[in-house]
């Protein structure tokens, strides 16, 4: 299990959800610069997917399952009525045997759609018909019916550190709903060789609520 222990209030504590959707902050993590911190996260970002990439098939769905049992342990996962997941791309973390738990307990799930510089979230059924996106993701299709908030969203990445931040794909498609208030809380989803000590981060990303290991949890 990850050295880190839950928070003493409720996932859905009105007084908390200033610090669960917190910005990162500005930082000069190992004394990088702010104009040098694109670069930083490229270089990171680089290291970091060619280390996932390299997992074996049968680690990739192994871990995944791993990963997936520890959010769906989770005080939060519990109490939503509406989860937000996501269609994996490449050798991310799955989310089917979620999205089925998720399902069999008689929650929503919705699944995202890049709409210009926008995430939007589309109500999901397991036998829906899912379409190419954007960027070649399996997405809904608009005609789904849009879900305005979800109590509990999914976050794909590609690096985490041990203080909530995370590196996606440079699009900040999650930090911009996270901060316009589309999720009560938010977990990352990661294998435990993705995660760092620490991240540089930019003046928009978006602190998670916890993150998801084959380890366990850890809350931030």
């Amino acid at each position: 299990m990850d050295n880190a222990r839950p928070r003493g209030r409720g996932p859905y504590d009105d007084s908390d959800a200033h610090e669960k959707h917190r910005l990162c902050g500005i930082g000069l993590a190992r004394g990088i610069w702010l104009n040098d911190t694109r670069k930083e996260k490229q270089r990171i970002r680089r290291a970091a997917l060619a280390r996932r990439d390299a997992l074996a098939p049968l680690d990739i769905e192994q871990q995944s399952v791993l990963v997936q049992e520890s959010a769906v342990q989770s005080k939060e996962f519990e109490k939503a009525q509406v989860v937000g997941a996501y269609y994996p791309k490449g050798s991310e973390v799955r989310t089917a045997l979620l999205i089925g738990i998720a399902k069999e307990q008689g929650k929503k799930v919705a699944l995202p759609r890049t709409e210009g510089n926008d995430m939007r979230l589309y109500e999901y059924e397991p036998a829906d018909k899912l379409v190419p996106g954007k960027f070649g993701i399996m997405e809904p299709a608009p005609k789904k019916r849009l879900v305005e908030r979800v109590d509990l969203l999914l976050v794909p990445g590609v690096a985490f550190d041990r203080k909530g931040c995370r590196i996606g794909y440079g699009k900040g498609y999650y930090d911009r709903f996270i901060s316009e208030g589309g999720a009560s809380f938010s977990m990352g989803l990661a294998y435990s060789i993705q995660i760092v000590d620490e991240l540089p981060r930019g003046r928009f990303d978006r602190k998670l609520g916890a993150l998801a290991t084959e380890n366990g949890l850890l809350y931030f």
